[in-house]
């Protein structure tokens, strides 16, 4: 075997193992990211869901005014949202599929079947399409 052999044969090694370091390094990269998205979503359903409780509770007996009743409705929005969003990321294969299952499995099905937001989930069309995918995939038996 010639140097120049030899050389060309260290060199694809090499080559090799850099791309299996490459692949490893993105494989983690990828996780953490993913990681940082999953953190996201709690936050906002969180901080949506805060923000519709406390509304609730600061000024139920204020419900029948009409600023109260757009502030109630604005911020009920924001927390369906939230779930929508975290619903399209599931969807589109940007979270953990399993870990989000388990961890807004009881949630999803909450919100579906609330009586508070029954009308949102009801309608042909309703811009929570997301939330009712996951949820049909989840809880339809028939599919």
């Amino acid at each position: 075997m010639e140097t120049s052999d030899i050389i060309t044969l260290i060199l694809g090694i090499a080559s090799i193992l850099s791309s299996i370091i490459t692949i490893s390094l993105s494989t983690r990269y990828n996780k953490l990211v993913q990681g940082q998205v999953e953190m996201q979503i709690r936050e906002r359903i969180t901080n949506a869901r805060i923000r519709y409780e406390d509304l609730i509770i600061q000024h139920q007996k204020d419900l029948q005014s009409e600023l109260i009743k757009d502030v109630y409705e604005s911020t009920k929005e924001e927390f369906l949202n939230a779930y929508d969003e975290a619903c399209q990321k599931y969807l589109d294969g940007k979270v953990d599929k399993e870990r989000f299952r388990k961890s807004y499995f009881t949630e999803i099905q909450n919100i579906v079947k609330n009586k508070s937001f029954k009308s949102r989930y009801d309608t042909q069309s309703t811009p929570y399409r997301a939330t009712l995918r996951v949820y049909e995939e989840w809880f339809n038996l028939e599919k």
